[in-house]
């Protein structure tokens, strides 16, 4: 997941593709309850821990990012170097690569989770 602003926004963002017949593709799999840590692209830092409270819907005037989905922000850190890397929470750089996102094991999401919380504000 990328863009994410938690004080100013309240949704995650996902890029798309369209389809042969010009219809939306790569809609996430997750549902409303599951939780993310975000991480920043480029910072390899994770600031945030969401729980996503809708399904993600297609926003077709986005040009990039045009799955949205709402999330209610559960922890985050005051500033995004006192933020978890991914190394901190188990899961190697080079791992994330191009994606927009990770599944990622109990431990990792639960590390991180405890990191983002220790730094919240």
């Amino acid at each position: 997941m990328h863009r994410f602003r938690g004080s100013e926004q309240r949704f995650v963002g996902d890029p798309h593709r369209y389809g042969p017949a010009g219809e939306p593709l790569m809609c996430p799999a997750y549902e409303p309850g599951d939780l993310a840590l975000i991480y920043v692209a480029g910072t390899y830092r994770c600031p945030a821990v969401v729980e996503l409270v809708a399904p993600p819907l297609f926003d077709a005037t986005a040009a990039r990012w045009g799955w949205r989905t709402e999330v209610r922000l559960v922890a985050q850190v005051a500033e995004l170097e006192d933020a978890p890397t991914l190394e901190e929470i188990g899961v190697p750089r080079v791992s994330v690569g191009r994606q927009s996102r990770l599944r990622l094991r109990p431990e990792q999401f639960a590390a991180g989770l405890r990191r983002v919380s220790e730094g919240s504000v």
